[in-house]
């Protein structure tokens, strides 16, 4: 039976770190496509609305800054975590939790 081994580069290419980012996206995008037109929903569509649409006029902008800015900090929070080496991995249910305290204290006070 053969062996296999992974074997750590002693350094990225350049070009390796530049496009990778850029092939993910690509990856990524033609993933959803596939997965809309399975669904029977046009992919074109189903991206003008994911990626223009909440950017298209002011008060849409708002609303995405709103929806954002929890997951921001959360992300910020999560940051800091790994880079001092502790893993985290219950921030979704830790925002989900105190969002319900959150709203439950000032309507029972």
């Amino acid at each position: 039976m053969m062996r296999l081994e992974l074997v750590k580069r002693p350094q990225r290419s350049a070009l390796f770190s530049v496009l990778s980012p850029f092939i993910a996206f690509a990856l990524t995008m033609i993933a959803g496509a596939i997965m809309f037109a399975l669904l029977g929903v046009n992919p074109l569509n189903a991206f003008n609305v994911y990626f223009v649409q909440p950017i298209s006029e002011v008060w849409q902008l708002h609303e995405l800054a709103i929806k954002a800015a929890p997951l921001i900090l959360i992300a910020v929070g999560l940051s800091v975590c790994y880079k001092a080496n502790i893993w985290n991995i219950g921030a979704e249910g830790q925002f989900i939790l105190g969002g319900i305290f959150g709203s439950i204290i000032p309507v029972l006070f």
